[in-house]
């Protein structure tokens, strides 16, 4: 499976389920790639590899363990930088807003927690999440 970035979640799952591929190793492909294209891109905002990394080793050992956490253990995901995450500032995509710290997370990134999904970094959006045409 040379070709991860082209791999989706029930590919991924299969994948680690069957130990042809760790959370690990996507996860640094994943970064890999981010570090590559970001420069030119510019989408990320809260990228952490080594926390990206760290979530991907807890993930490794539950696969290990043949006991995954739920149905998208070890899958890289993104989260836009408008929906809380504890302990980060959630800007909305301004400069307009203070950078306090959320205290806990939203809904959406708490379900993708609970099921494992390694939450790498939060996207950038426009202001407000509004694009005008």
């Amino acid at each position: 499976m040379s070709e991860l970035h082209t791999l989706g979640a029930t590919q991924l799952l299969r994948a680690y389920m069957a130990r042809q591929l760790s959370p690990v190793e996507v996860m640094q492909a994943v970064l890999d790639q981010a570090a590559r294209w970001e420069p030119q891109l510019h989408a990320t905002y809260l990228l952490r590899p080594e926390a990206a990394l760290e979530q991907a080793r807890a993930s490794e050992a539950r696969w290990q363990q043949r006991a995954p956490q739920g149905w998208l253990d070890g899958v890289p995901a993104t989260i836009k930088d408008n929906i809380a995450t504890a302990g980060d500032p959630t800007p909305l995509g301004t400069a307009a807003t203070a950078l306090v710290p959320a205290a806990t997370d939203a809904p959406p990134a708490a379900r993708l927690r609970e099921a494992g999904a390694l939450l790498w970094s939060k996207t950038t959006m426009p202001d407000f999440g509004m694009l005008s045409s």
